[in-house]
């Protein structure tokens, strides 16, 4: 190379210029390499080139092959230990301890990569196509792109390091959010032990892809047996309490086990043999009180530590609500469940509004009153943009705790999809589909949901809407009763092929709609007759003048009179609607 031409020189810089212009432009590591090594390789004339990065502090001498050229592909992101000497740029020939992928590999020349002190990784080179070795100048070259490149590869790594740091930051939050989620679900189903099963077999199938696995549980009496097994363990030849004895169990077994053949326990034996591969205790106020062990995930990857932290998390919280379960149905035998129902009441009412937010011109209100200390009715309105409000309500089928369990899927669906409105692209019929999809996939065949939802716009004074098999809310204009029937087949009775059609109304001073469930029409007096339809036409028409809140109470004092003497036998849900100016 010929330094002593400024022609040459200015090409020269230039040439450094444009690189640290080109690796400035991405913070991504490998294309940062790799054009190292492209630009490198390519102005000396060299075939084989290699950039190791430092895996850490920890060992000076282990590095990673973080780019190649002219090696076999293999090599890359494999790890290697190798002792450098302390100098910055050196030949093969002055590494004291020789390395045999080093030498196999033809690599001559060594510039380490340094930024402000701080040693980050060795550039190695092979020899130069016509043998010669590199001249001063272009050592001289290579150690200034190196110098160039370092803050970029810097960069880089910091910021790969904080967003590994931001993904696992919110891959915990999601954890923890799922958390919450499961021991809302879990604390909500503490008196139906299947559910909490099933939950937890939703659960585990959903965020890990397990399907097999088996929970042994403990008795009254501190004998273990079988809860829940998919894949025939023949626990009676175990001799759990053996393993599990009443008074004291093993340190070992105590903690999270990852099943491995060879061991001295015939259980841990028989389920190696089954293909199970994690065994989790729960173990409360010092004793095992629960065991669940994991099969094999569907995707065959073993189980890492993070996985293994969620699932103890997410399984110990599963196994202590299969606890309370059993200690409840003791508790049962004692008193009644008067107080709990009342909790799981609170918890129902916390799913419903708890203020109806304020729609400029318009005067709405709701109410519910379960049969039961919990129902299946829901109703909500929700504020989407400053003229845009959805209103709903739903009647689940059937009453008490398995109808309030599938309303809070129904309450969980909707908040979901309302959370992703947007005015532009947000399509009501579309939504009611995906809505009757998931509802059909996690309830049962005998359940479903008569649903109607419609987003009023203040601004333009109209109301559209879907009405999924509900009773039809009935719109008052003047003396005139509307029915508002749009919509299509109920929720969560077929799985596809339902088409949702959207009504659409508009609405104008004194408009009045009232939507209830059936518990409104179908509320019986004490010779068996029904509220019916026309007494809450009449009582709208009568009481048109009045507030939201006025008629609604209105309607409640009518049913009450009429069913006197007679148990609330449906759950009753009503919203009033009226546009007042």
């Amino acid at each position: 190379m010929d330094n002593s031409n400024p022609a040459h020189k200015q090409l020269e810089l230039n040439s450094l210029i444009e690189f640290s212009q080109l690796i400035s432009s991405k913070l991504d590591l490998k294309y940062i390499l790799n054009n190292i090594l492209l630009s490198i390789m390519g102005k000396m004339l060299i075939s084989k080139g290699m950039v190791l990065l430092r895996t850490g502090d920890s060992d000076p001498d282990c590095y990673t092959v973080e780019s190649a050229k002219g090696i076999d592909a293999k090599y890359l992101n494999s790890d290697l230990k190798i002792d450098f000497p302390k100098i910055p740029v050196f030949t093969s020939d002055e590494i004291s301890v020789k390395n045999e992928f080093i030498e196999g590999n033809g690599f001559r020349n060594f510039f380490k990569i340094y930024f402000q002190n701080k040693y980050l990784g060795i550039l190695c080179l092979g020899k130069k196509l016509n043998n010669s070795e590199l001249a001063k100048s272009e050592i001289v070259f290579i150690e200034t792109m190196l110098n160039i490149s370092a803050s970029a590869v810097e960069n880089t790594l910091k910021f790969n390091e904080v967003s590994s740091l931001n993904s696992s930051l919110n891959n915990k939050i999601r954890q923890l959010k799922s958390l919450f989620e499961l021991g809302k679900e879990f604390n909500s189903n503490f008196t139906d032990k299947e559910t909490i099963i099933k939950l937890l077999s939703y659960t585990l199938l959903g965020n890990f892809g397990i399907r097999d696995f088996v929970i042994i549980s403990k008795n009254k009496d501190g004998d273990f047996y079988l809860l829940k097994d998919n894949r025939n363990l023949d626990i009676d030849s175990l001799c759990l309490n053996e393993y599990f004895p009443k008074d004291h169990v093993s340190e070992e077994l105590r903690n999270t086990i990852r099943i491995t053949r060879g061991t001295s326990m015939p259980f841990i034996e028989c389920l190696a043999d089954k293909e199970f591969e994690l065994l989790i205790p729960a173990v409360i106020n010092n004793k095992v009180e629960n065991i669940i062990c994991l099969g094999k995930k569907l995707d065959k990857t073993a189980y890492s530590d993070t996985d293994i932290e969620f699932l103890e998390s997410i399984v110990n919280l599963s196994l202590i609500s299969i606890q309370n379960s059993n200690l409840f149905k003791e508790f049962l035998d004692k008193q009644k469940i008067e107080n709990e129902l009342k909790l799981a009441r609170e918890i129902q009412i916390a799913l419903l509004p708890s203020a109806i937010p304020e729609v400029t011109d318009y005067d709405i209100a709701g109410m519910n009153l379960p049969a039961l200390q919990v129902g299946g009715d829901y109703y909500d309105v929700v504020k989407l943009t400053g003229s845009k409000t959805a209103v709903v309500i739903a009647d689940v089928s059937g009453k008490g705790t398995p109808a309030s369990l599938l309303m809070a899927n129904i309450q969980s669906a909707v908040h979901s999809y309302l959370k992703l409105y947007e005015e532009d692209s947000f399509n009501l019929a579309k939504v009611t589909e995906k809505i009757n999809e998931l509802i059909y996939e996690n309830t049962a065949s005998d359940k479903f949901i008569t649903f109607f939802w419609g987003i009023l716009d203040s601004d333009k004074n109209t109301f559209e809407y879907i009405n999924a098999g509900h009773n039809p809310p009935y719109l008052l204009k003047k003396d005139k009763i509307i029915q508002l029937s749009e919509g299509g087949f109920m929720i969560g009775i077929l799985n596809t092929g339902i088409n949702y059609e959207v009504g659409k109304v508009s609405l104008e001073k004194n408009d009045v709609i009232v939507f209830y469930t059936d518990g409104v029409t179908e509320a019986n007096d004490k010779d068996g007759s029904e509220f019916g339809e026309n007494r809450v036409c009449e009582i709208l028409k009568n009481y048109k003048s009045s507030s939201a809140c006025e008629i609604i109470d209105e309607l409640k004092n009518a049913i009450t009179e009429f069913t006197v003497d007679t148990a609330q036998y449906d759950d009753i849900t009503m919203i009033v609607l009226k546009k007042v100016s």
